[in-house]
């Protein structure tokens, strides 16, 4: 079992088809699910008076979790990378 399965487990009942998982260090719970995309960048990219609040956003696949998204604390707005792909 990878690191990022084992630090999920607890969780998985909550899970619904897609998931989501969100590693923010400055928050507790460090790691939560969730259900959809939406919730997770979110998560991260809410916006507090220093910028976005930063973190990693990992999905659910066939073959474990994969890291979709990494921000730093701080990244404007405009800078997230979902912002880019657009």
């Amino acid at each position: 079992m990878s690191d990022m399965s084992a630090r999920c487990a607890p969780y998985r009942a909550k899970l619904k088809h897609q998931s989501f998982a969100t590693i923010i260090p400055d928050r507790r719970p460090e790691v939560k699910l969730h259900a959809g995309i939406g919730l997770a960048k979110l998560a991260v990219g809410y916006q507090g008076w220093n910028g976005a609040r930063g973190g990693e956003i990992y999905e659910l696949t066939a073959e474990g979790w994969d890291l979709l998204y990494r921000v730093e604390a701080g990244t404007s707005m405009d800078a997230l990378p979902w912002r880019a792909e657009k």
